[in-house]
């Protein structure tokens, strides 16, 4: 992969999967499958920033951030991890700083539900996520009180 522009970064992932804009539209975060999360910036329309990925990295949904803000799930076919992206770590607008807020094992115990023996890779992998509640405009204003209480008035107003 090359600095294509000089900036110091890498401005594409080998093949994107899942390119999702977070809900006040100012950040994409996309799933490529050779291995990287980038950041991209709208209001610049640049990549500002590369995370690692695990193999097969494939599915992307934006979830909101306790405290204000949103974090992006990101899900690998060929690994048992979540990975949680935080765009916007200290809040200033700024995607740059991007990085990685944690990771969740997906790997099934024996004490998992299952409507079929598993014969092989337990817990291997994931093509999508769908974040509880849905935090997009024209969504976030139709939660119930009780899970709107939970979100700020910036998540609960996301275009301004």
């Amino acid at each position: 992969m090359k600095d294509r522009d000089g900036d110091g970064l890498v401005t594409a992932g080998v093949l994107p999967i899942q390119t999702p804009v977070d809900p006040t539209g100012r950040v994409v975060v996309t799933a490529n499958t050779g291995g990287t999360i980038t950041i991209l910036d709208t209001s610049v329309d640049k990549v500002v920033a590369m995370l690692p990925c695990d193999p097969g990295c494939h599915g992307v949904n934006f979830g909101a951030k306790s405290g204000g803000g949103y974090y992006a799930y990101v899900t690998s076919k060929f690994s048992n991890q979540l990975i949680i992206v935080d765009p916007d770590p200290n809040n200033d607008g700024n995607f740059a700083d991007a990085a990685i807020a944690g990771r969740i094992s997906l790997v099934a115990g024996n004490g998992v539900p299952s409507d079929d023996t598993i014969s092989s890779l337990a817990g291997m992998g994931g093509q999508g996520i769908y974040a509880i509640p849905n935090i997009y405009n024209g969504w976030v204003q139709n939660l119930p009180d009780s899970w709107k209480a939970s979100l700020t008035a910036a998540q609960l107003n996301p275009v301004q």
